[in-house]
């Protein structure tokens, strides 16, 4: 009978060691759940500040194209100005010109 209540005790220990051992992996499985409910967060707030973020550039780049393109235009603008006065320079200087031929004559 002794042989009887050494297997019990020893199957009772045994049985109380898995339930505590069961109520750990329970609790630990819940704090694993717990903390990729917070991971996942994270990760939808990261996405969120990647748009954001991505958006921003997006809406830089388009702005310093178009100040870019108006800056070239202005030089374009500015230099046909320039070719036009040099033009216009030459012509007066070739009627002045000219004008001097014919006098000389």
């Amino acid at each position: 009978m002794n042989e009887l209540t050494l297997s019990i005790t020893d199957l009772k220990s045994k049985v109380e060691k898995l339930v505590t051992l069961h109520q750990q992996l329970k609790k630990d499985n819940e704090q694993l759940y717990l903390d990729s409910e917070n991971l996942q967060k994270t990760i939808d707030e990261q996405k969120i500040t990647y748009e954001l973020l991505l958006n921003e550039q997006k809406i830089t780049i388009q702005t310093l194209e178009n100040y870019n393109k108006e800056l070239i235009q202005s030089k374009n603008e500015e230099q046909n100005k320039i070719v036009s006065d040099t033009k216009l320079r030459i012509n007066e200087l070739v009627q002045e010109i000219d004008n001097c031929i014919t006098l000389l004559k």
